[in-house]
């Protein structure tokens, strides 16, 4: 797998490697291993402590109540360590990184298919799992792969969510989700107490990523058939971080504190935007295309700043609503 690029003269890294840890197995248990995801999370009753002054006001006296509805998850390390990482309520079922992760094991089976990366963020409250599938597209001449992401929550802030991701190998600008709203690619499985991971639908998730490489292909040949001027870019980039007409037109010295930031953000991000598009290498072969615009979005969401948590937010798809609106924007 390509694992970084130079751009600029500078090596770019992928958001899994930045994010997590890049491994060499053939079973998840090696990968979990390897990527320090071999510890179990375990569900534990929950006491307030409460205090209050004693009869003579000075001393203080604790009382010990129960929390009702809600379970404390403790994570505990192969070492016996322990660490608290999230409260839930009780009818919340835990999935054990093996459990999840193993199932995994029956797409290496069926061919093709290696683990590439692992990790995890938040204290060990999310984990994530990625697989490199055997399928590859050349779209403008530029070669991209297809991955898939096994990744969940151990605090119910997420399900268990396998899905394709697919990445442009020159600039690893990352594409996690082509439509807003349409989750037809992907298999998620909430961690509730009747909960059961389904093997045949994980199995599944192979021809689904088929169905979204052939989707995304046939968008990149509609985008890149319609040419596009540097002022179409520009009007573009403004419609994809927009600004309320009073602080777009108002004069800068008369909006309030909050009003310039968010009028700073949105002239940055449309500068950094088209100026990927006008003048990056990653765009030599998509430029005057919307296909390049939206991809100037892509690069811009990706990498508008640097370190670890950018690789988490573009690995846990925090981006994506940035990207599915300016591929809205396009009407495609």
């Amino acid at each position: 797998m390509t694992t970084e690029t130079l751009i600029h003269g500078a090596v770019r890294k992928s958001a899994w490697h930045k994010a997590g840890v890049a491994v060499e197995a053939t079973s998840a248990s090696e990968v979990a291993s390897q990527a320090g995801l071999d510890w179990t999370v375990s569900l534990h009753d929950i006491t307030a402590t409460y205090t209050v002054p004693g009869e003579n006001g000075i001393d203080m006296v604790k009382d010990y109540i129960p929390v009702e509805n809600k379970k404390a998850v403790i994570k505990t390390d192969p070492y016996g360590q322990t660490s608290a990482i999230g409260v839930v309520g009780n009818r919340y079922k835990v999935f054990q990184n093996a459990e999840i992760f193993g199932a995994l094991d029956n797409l290496i089976d069926s061919g093709g298919m290696r683990y590439a990366a692992a990790g995890e963020y938040d204290g060990g409250a999310k984990v994530w799992m990625l697989m490199e599938t055997p399928m590859e597209m050349t779209i403008a001449d530029d070669p991209h792969s297809v991955f898939l992401l096994a990744r969940t929550s151990h605090d119910g802030s997420s399900s268990v969510i396998i899905k394709p991701v697919i990445e442009r190998l020159f600039c690893m600008n990352q594409i996690n989700k082509i439509y807003k709203n349409n989750n037809k690619y992907t298999y998620s499985l909430n961690h509730t107490s009747n909960a059961m991971l389904s093997i045949s639908e994980i199995a599944n998730i192979i021809r689904l990523s088929y169905d979204m490489a052939n989707d995304y292909t046939a968008l990149a040949d509609t985008l890149l058939n319609r040419k596009a001027s540097h002022e179409h870019a520009r009007n573009y980039f403004k419609r994809v971080f927009p600004l309320p007409t009073k602080i777009e037109e108002a004069p800068y010295d008369l909006l309030s504190t909050g009003e310039k930031k968010q009028f700073t953000n949105a002239i940055n991000a449309r500068t950094k935007s088209f100026n990927i598009y006008a003048n990056s290498p990653t765009q030599e072969n998509i430029r005057d295309t919307e296909f390049g615009m939206w991809h100037a979005v892509v690069e811009w969401a990706d990498y508008n700043a640097k370190g670890k948590n950018l690789a988490v937010s573009t690995m846990a798809g925090r981006n994506d609503g940035v990207k599915t609106r300016a591929l809205e924007l396009l009407g495609v």
